[in-house]
């Protein structure tokens, strides 16, 4: 569950199919991106944007690399 490594310490990345939009949350400064698929660019948003809690309860996470690719 994505919820569960906000917790281990390291930036995490989720994949919301669903919706065809990505997240980036930063570890270091807990700022949130998200990125729409084919869009290209990513954008700042904040933790009670309700795509983002919808990516956090039923998404999956992803790698670094695919967050970017989205």
């Amino acid at each position: 569950m994505p919820s569960d490594a906000f917790r281990e310490g390291r930036d995490v990345y989720i994949i919301y199919s669903f919706e065809d939009v990505a997240f980036h949350w930063e570890h270091a400064s807990g700022r949130v991106f998200r990125r729409f698929k084919g869009e290209g660019r990513e954008s700042e948003t904040v933790h009670s944007n309700r795509l983002y809690m919808d990516a956090r309860m039923g998404g999956r996470l992803a790698s670094r690399e695919e967050y970017e690719r989205y």
